[in-house]
């Protein structure tokens, strides 16, 4: 089932579809993305996302990221908690226009 616009999650979400806007995961909030995430994902603290599927821009993580899927742009902040491998992070996405200080972080493999 496809999402039109944004999706802003605030309790337990289960995504199956594509998201066509941004995804927001605010604090206490937990997704499960199973399908695509086209407008990127943004992890606010406090909040968790689990990424089965693709996210088809960046990733700013500033909660708890579980990574099994893929992302076409960069994970911005902090890094997935488990392993990850250099073809789920592709790293390709626009530049993301920030004020000061960011980190980027791509696997080691």
């Amino acid at each position: 089932m496809q999402h039109k616009g944004d999706l802003i999650v605030d309790g337990d979400h289960e995504t199956t579809g594509q998201v066509t806007g941004t995804t927001y995961v605010r604090p206490g909030g937990r997704l499960i993305a199973n399908g695509q995430l086209a407008g990127g994902l943004i992890i606010e603290p406090g909040g968790i996302a689990v990424v089965h599927g693709q996210v088809a821009r960046n990733i700013i993580n500033h909660g708890t990221l579980t990574l099994y899927g893929q992302v076409v742009g960069k994970v911005i902040g902090h890094s997935p908690v488990n392993d990850v491998g250099p073809d789920q992070i592709v790293g390709a996405d626009l530049e993301v226009p920030f004020r000061g200080t960011t980190v980027s972080w791509t696997s080691s493999q």
